[in-house]
């Protein structure tokens, strides 16, 4: 079995923080305290496993970085990035090791909605790998995993040079941080030998965000933009379709906007970059969505003048996120974070759209 994606130049090296900057930016999902149904919800599998597990290997995965060819369906996993210890899990496979959640994690550095996850299971927890500044090759080796699953991260070419060595790697198949939830979960799922279970995982989670939909009917037709305001660069980064948390949002009943539907990402980015002095192209946006790192951050932004003067700020039609935890869920749109988020963040949604403009709609 073999899947093939193009290639893609990798992007340059960064430091510490602005490695955890990327993380948040891409991305920089039913744990306790996750949104409610009273609906049934899809099965969590659509077809009986095949009689012989293995029977699917080898798997080979090419992506951007180079060829994985998994010949054994994998017992030690490793996940790195956002979403792929998510993915693992909601396919049943517990990981041994995870990214360290240094920036929206909990108190022992896991994601909430993961950690949950997996301690109802009874299963230990993973242990945590130092992704940033730079991935820690060799506490991954150390584990002696089968695979290395990292769908959605910034993986560098040199660490998958190392790792692969070792360990076959599945990275992302064309961008870093730019691969959307439906092509992780194939990949994940070819990897983990569940190929038949990826459908019924992709229908959980169109359910869950179909539900918010239902439930809140303002949010038909009104358009908006996910923006990411950087004071330091003066520049909006303007998040594209295909980025999880766009194609989240829109399954949640809103339409990305037209000044930003065509927008694609910036060469070596994940997203489209443009200068504040261009902040007026956000005129057709009836809900603007933007995530800080703090509240001060969040207020200084806010006091910009060119920043106050989009319609959407000045309306009140803004969510303005701050809080770690619920800025990665968003960004994740995988099975576990969806659930955890969706209760905290459609009602800002919901609220946002009552104050839009009303009786506009989103054009075709």
């Amino acid at each position: 079995m073999r899947f093939s994606f193009p290639a893609w130049r990798q992007a340059p090296r960064r430091g510490a923080a602005a490695c955890l900057c990327a993380l948040a930016l891409a991305g920089c999902d039913r744990p306790a305290g996750g949104a409610s149904d009273t609906s049934e919800a899809p099965a969590a599998t659509s077809a009986a496993p095949a009689p012989d597990p293995a029977a699917a290997f080898p798997v080979t995965l090419q992506g951007a970085l180079g060829t994985a060819i998994i010949k054994a369906p994998p017992k030690r996993v490793v996940t790195i990035g956002l979403g792929a210890d998510d993915l693992a899990v909601s396919l049943g496979v517990v990981p041994v090791g995870v990214s360290r959640a240094d920036w929206g994690g909990d108190a022992r550095h896991y994601w909430p909605w993961v950690r949950a996850a997996i301690e109802a299971r009874g299963a230990p927890l993973p242990a945590l790998i130092t992704e940033y500044p730079e991935l820690d090759v060799e506490q991954i080796i150390a584990l002696q995993p089968d695979v290395v699953l990292a769908p959605f991260s910034g993986m560098s070419a040199q660490a998958y040079a190392q790792l692969s060595r070792f360990v076959p790697v599945v990275a992302y198949p064309e961008h870093p941080f730019l691969t959307p939830v439906d092509t992780q979960i194939d990949l994940t799922a070819a990897a983990l030998g569940k190929r038949a279970e990826a459908d019924a995982l992709k229908a959980r989670i169109a359910h869950s965000l179909q539900r918010v939909a239902r439930d809140n009917p303002e949010l038909a037709g009104k358009t908006f933009a996910y923006v990411r305001a950087d004071l330091g660069s003066g520049n909006f980064a303007a998040y594209v379709a295909g980025d999880p948390r766009v194609d989240t949002i829109s399954a949640m009943g809103l339409t990305l906007a037209p000044s930003v539907r065509k927008l694609r990402a910036s060469a070596g980015h994940f997203a489209h970059y443009l200068g504040f002095e261009h902040a007026d192209r956000l005129a057709d946006v009836d809900i603007l969505v933007s995530w800080f790192y703090n509240d001060a951050e969040r207020d200084r932004t806010a006091a910009m003048s060119l920043y106050a003067a989009i319609p959407a700020v000045k309306r009140g039609s803004y969510v303005a996120l701050s809080d770690p935890s619920l800025v990665m869920a968003s960004s994740s749109g995988a099975p576990l974070a969806v659930d955890w988020m969706l209760d905290r963040l459609a009602p800002q949604l919901a609220a946002a759209a009552l104050r839009a403009r009303p009786g506009k709609h989103a054009s075709p």
